[in-house]
C-alpha cells in the first residue's frame, strides 16, 4: 500500500519580497508551532525587534483559534429531505467521524498558548520598565478580548544577586569597562535560564508540546551579529536547537531594519490585528535612539555554556559602567519630562569617576593561606559601600516628593523595603556596616533634615594596582576558646532562654554548632515581618545602631533578622553564613571591619618577601613584583643579565 505524507506548509517557502510577505511567511511559520501543540514563548524586551515577533505570534495566534474554533463549531446539517440518493453520502460523513485518525487530529488541536517574557535586572532604565509594564498591560487585554492563552513575566534576578545587594554588600566590585561581564550573567542571563528551565517543567506536567522560545535576532543587526546567528544556524522557518537541547526559532531573522518599523507601521495603524499601536516604543527610540538587548538572546541560543557576556545595548542599565549607556543621557537632554533620572546619571557618573582611587578600596581579604590574608585593593570600602547606600536612599526619597507633587507613581525605587532588609542583613553579616545602618540612614533622610547629595568629582587617573602585602591572623577565623559560641549563635541570648524560647541547636558538616534555621529554596526576605519590625521594633533597632557596639558584634544585626524570620537561608546557605559570621565576628575584634584604619594596616602587615617560606609558597600568585618574582626563584638582584 503506498503510504504519502501530506504537509500543510511547504518546507521551502519562496523568498520574500515584501513586508507584506515576510509577515504570511512569518505567522505561518509559528502558526505550525500552535498546530503541532507547542507553546510559543516569545524572549521580549520591550524593543522594536521583539515587539515585532510578539505582535506576529498574537496574530498568528488570533487567525488561528478563529480557524480552529470555527472548524469545532462545524456541524453536518442534513436536508429535510433524507430520501435514498441522501443516505450514501450521510454514511460517509459518519464513517469519517469515526475514522480514528480524525478523531486523533481533532483531539490534538488546541488553543495556542504564548508566554512572553522579559527580564527586569532592578537597575533598569526607568522609562523602559515603564513601557514594558504599559505594554504588558496592552498584551493581556487583547489576549483576554481574542480569547486567546498569554502569560506575561518579567524575570527579575535572586535577591542576593541584584546590584544593590552584591555590589553594596561587599561581595562583589560594580564591572567596570575592560573586566569580565559578570553582571551580564548574574542580572539577565542566568535568572532567564532558570526560569525558562522551571516554565518548560511545568509545561511538560501540563502535557504540552515541547516549548519553542521566538526570538528577535536579524541578520541584518550587524555583521558580527550575523556571524554568530549564521554559527548558531538560526532559522526563520524552522525551530532548531541550542546547546542546552532547547528549541529556538527566530521568526524575522530576514528582516531589514526598514522593514521592521513598517511592520510595525501596519499593526499599529489597524491594518493586522495588534494588542499596540506602538506609539510609545517609537517615541523612546526616538527619544533616545536606542535598541533593544541581544545579550538574553544570544545566551539563550548558547545554552547554559554561556557563562559571561557584556551587554552592548544602548537602552542599558543606569548602574552599567561597562558602557557608556547614552539612550538615559539623551533623554534627559531631550524632553524635561525625563529629569528625574538625572540623580541616576550623576551616581553612574560617581562611581566611574572612583574606579583608580586605590584608598576607596576595601584592602581587607577574605582567604587566609599559610595563615595570612591578602592587604590590597579589592571591592569598595565600606566607608563608599555606605556613601553610595545613602545617595540612593536619597534618591529614593527625592523621588517620592516628587511624584507625590506631580500626582504620579514614583519612576523608580532603588532600595524597596525587601532589598532594604537584605542589603543590611548582608552589610551586618559580611561586617562591612552598623547593624541597622540604612534604617539609621533613612530615619536621618526623612525626619533628621540630612541630606546625601552626590558630589562632583574629577575622574580619577589610571594607576597600576599596588603591590599586595599580607597580615597575619592565624590558620582559622576562630581560634578563642569561646569560640564555640562565635557564627550563628549567641551566649547571651542562649544563656537567658530555656525550653521552647532556647534555640534549637544543630550540628553542621563542618563540625561546629550553630541554631537551628528555618530554611528554603532560595535566600528570601518576608515582606510582611519587615513591615512588622518597622512599626514595633524600628526604635530598638535605631537605638541598637547608635549605642555601643562591642567588639565582634558587627553580625548583631544579620542575626537579629535570622531570629525573627525576616530572612530566610536557601538550604546550603546555613553552613556557609555560619563561617561568614565566625569570619566577620574575627575580624571586628582584630578592628578590620567597617571602621578601620588603612594607615594602621598597612604598618601591621609584610610585603611579600618577608613571607615565611610556607606564606610565599601559599601566596605565590601574589607575587607580581620584579624583585618579589626574582625571589620566589631564588635570584638576586647581580643574576641579571642585561643582553643587548
Amino acid at each position: 500500500m503506498n503510504q504519502q505524507t501530506i504537509s500543510f506548509f511547504q518546507e521551502v517557502a519562496p523568498q520574500a519580497t515584501s513586508v507584506e510577505e515576510r509577515i504570511a511567511r512569518a505567522t505561518k511559520n509559528i502558526s505550525r508551532l500552535f498546530v503541532e501543540g507547542k507553546p510559543a514563548v516569545v524572549a521580549w524586551s520591550g524593543g522594536k525587534d521583539s515587539s515585532l515577533v510578539l505582535a506576529i505570534t498574537l496574530h498568528a495566534a488570533t487567525t488561528y483559534i478563529e480557524t480552529l474554533r470555527g472548524r469545532r463549531h462545524t456541524r453536518y446539517r442534513p436536508s429535510e429531505k433524507c430520501d435514498a440518493p441522501f443516505l450514501p453520502a450521510l454514511r460517509a460523513w459518519r464513517a469519517v467521524r469515526k475514522s480514528v485518525y480524525v478523531r486523533a487530529s481533532l483531539g490534538r488541536l488546541r488553543d495556542p498558548f504564548i508566554v512572553a517574557m522579559t527580564s527586569d535586572t532592578l537597575i533598569e532604565n526607568p522609562s523602559v520598565i515603564a513601557h514594558i509594564r504599559s505594554e504588558y498591560a496592552k498584551v493581556e487585554q487583547y489576549s483576554a478580548d481574542a480569547g486567546i492563552r498569554v502569560e506575561t513575566h518579567i524575570v527579575t534576578p535572586p535577591l542576593l544577586s541584584t546590584w544593590q545587594v552584591s555590589i553594596l554588600s561587599g561581595r562583589a566590585i560594580p564591572s567596570y569597562a575592560g573586566m569580565k561581564g559578570d553582571c551580564t550573567v548574574s542580572l539577565k542571563i542566568a535568572p532567564a535560564r532558570s526560569f525558562r528551565r522551571k516554565l518548560f517543567r511545568r509545561l511538560k506536567h501540563e502535557g504540552w508540546g515541547t516549548p519553542v522560545t521566538l526570538l528577535g535576532t536579524r541578520y541584518s543587526e550587524s555583521n558580527r551579529r550575523s556571524a554568530n546567528m549564521r554559527r548558531r544556524g538560526e532559522r526563520a522557518d524552522r525551530p532548531v536547537r541550542n546547546k542546552d537541547g532547547e528549541y529556538v526559532l527566530s521568526p524575522i531573522c530576514d528582516f531589514e531594519t526598514d522593514e521592521v518599523w513598517e511592520a510595525l507601521a501596519y499593526y499599529g495603524s489597524g491594518v493586522w490585528p495588534s494588542y499596540s499601536n506602538f506609539e510609545d516604543t517609537m517615541r523612546i527610540y526616538a527619544d533616545a535612539g536606542g535598541t533593544s538587548c541581544a545579550v538574553v538572546a544570544d545566551a539563550i541560543f548558547e545554552g547554559s555554556s554561556s557563562k559571561s557576556g557584556k551587554c552592548g545595548a544602548r537602552f542599558g542599565c543606569h548602574m552599567c559602567l561597562q558602557t557608556e549607556d547614552k539612550s538615559l543621557a539623551t533623554m534627559v537632554d531631550y524632553d524635561p519630562q525625563y529629569g528625574y533620572a538625572k540623580g541616576l546619571l550623576e551616581l553612574n557618573e560617581y562611581l566611574r569617576n572612583i574606579r583608580y582611587d586605590w584608598s576607596r578600596r576595601n584592602w581587607i581579604g577574605r582567604t587566609i593561606r599559610g595563615g595570612y590574608i591578602a592587604i590590597a585593593p579589592d571591592t569598595l570600602h565600606p566607608r563608599v559601600l555606605r556613601e553610595v547606600s545613602r545617595f540612593m536612599l536619597q534618591l529614593d526619597h527625592d523621588e517620592r516628593l516628587r511624584a507625590h507633587r506631580a500626582g504620579e507613581n514614583p519612576r523608580f525605587e532603588l532600595l524597596p523595603i525587601e532589598i532594604i532588609v537584605a542589603l543590611d542583613a548582608i552589610q551586618s553579616l559580611y561586617g562591612v556596616a552598623r547593624p541597622f545602618s540604612l534604617w539609621a540612614d533613612l530615619r536621618d533622610i526623612q525626619s533628621g533634615g540630612v541630606r546625601y547629595d552626590i558630589p562632583k568629582i574629577e575622574a580619577v587617573p589610571e594607576t597600576p594596582l599596588p603591590e599586595s602585602r599580607f597580615l597575619y591572623v592565624g590558620e582559622e577565623w576562630d581560634e578563642r576558646p569561646d569560640s564555640a559560641f562565635t557564627g550563628l549563635r549567641d551566649s547571651y541570648l542562649e544563656a537567658l532562654t530555656e525550653g521552647a524560647c532556647q534555640p534549637e541547636l544543630v550540628e553542621l558538616a563542618s563540625g561546629k554548632t550553630a541554631w537551628k534555621v528555618e530554611t528554603g529554596q532560595a535566600f528570601e526576605v518576608d515582606v510582611e515581618s519587615a513591615y512588622m519590625l518597622m512599626d514595633f521594633e524600628l526604635e530598638r533597632m535605631l537605638s541598637l545602631h547608635d549605642g555601643y557596639l562591642a567588639p565582634g558584634g558587627v553580625t548583631y544585626g544579620y542575626k537579629w533578622y535570622l531570629q525573627y524570620g525576616t530572612i530566610q537561608l536557601s538550604h546550603s546557605q546555613q553552613a556557609e553564613h555560619d563561617e561568614v559570621c565566625r569570619r566577620s565576628e574575627f575580624k571586628d575584634r582584630l578592628g578590620l571591619t567597617f571602621d578601620y584604619d588603612h594607615n594602621e594596616l598597612i604598618a601591621k602587615s609584610v610585603a611579600y618577601r618577608e613571607l615565611p617560606e610556607s606564606a610565599k609558597a601559599a601566596w605565590v600568585h601574589k607575587a607580581r613584583s620584579l624583585s618579589n618574582q626574582m625571589e620566589m626563584f631564588g635570584l638576586a638582584d647581580n643574576d641579571l643579565v642585561a643582553t643587548i
